[in-house]
């Protein structure tokens, strides 16, 4: 089993929580299949999580955009074979949003059930967020993507977390503090059951 990593938008810290997952769960390797412009997200997962195996990306597309758009610029065709892997005990992180392109289609939504994988939600706590995570949401489950619950960048407040799990019938599993040591704050915060169990 795995688990993917997707979020509401782009920069929203999905690279943040799969290293977090990574940095606990010591058997999970971590894998981008795809990655947009010129900033590695792996590179920010050494750092973070520096045992943790990780797994070359498929696609390392130049510029930071969808991977549909970055591919017609690097001239390239994504082929969806390519992408297709038997893994295990991996934590997978999406470029982008869920909805994102990769190829006419086919969407970032399409590739948890391809890696068996478990979906989590990543949102950052701003104005729009219980918007972006309903849509989300949503979008994953029309797929019968099974969706282990929400992490939030930021604090929330409690009536905004309530509302967001009331309607998306999820729970929120964790906030990852705004921290200057933001490595030590990660290791302070023991990653939730409903996540290690799935590594068990």
């Amino acid at each position: 089993m795995n688990i993917f990593v997707t979020g509401t938008d782009t920069d929203v810290g999905k690279t943040t929580v799969a290293a977090w997952i990574c940095q606990w769960v010591k058997v999970a390797a971590y894998w981008k299949p795809i990655q947009t412009g010129n900033m590695r997200d792996s590179e920010t997962v050494k750092i973070l999580s520096p045992n943790t195996k990780i797994i070359e990306e498929v696609y390392g597309l130049s510029a930071p955009l969808s991977p549909y758009d970055a591919a017609k610029i690097d001239n390239i065709s994504i082929d969806e074979e390519l992408l297709r892997r038997r893994i295990d005990n991996t934590v997978i992180e999406g470029a982008g949003g869920i909805l994102v392109p990769i190829k006419f289609g086919f969407y970032m939504a399409d590739l948890p059930k391809l890696y068996n994988a478990k979906a989590i939600v990543v949102a950052r706590s701003k104005l729009g967020v219980i918007n972006h995570i309903l849509m989300t949401v949503e979008a994953l489950k029309a797929r019968n993507v099974d969706i282990l619950g929400i992490i939030v960048n930021g604090q929330m407040e409690e009536n905004i977390k309530q509302t967001i799990e009331l309607f998306s019938g999820l729970k929120i599993l964790a906030h990852i503090p705004h921290s200057n040591d933001l490595n030590g704050a990660l290791r302070s915060m023991r990653v939730p059951s409903e996540i290690s169990e799935v590594f068990r």
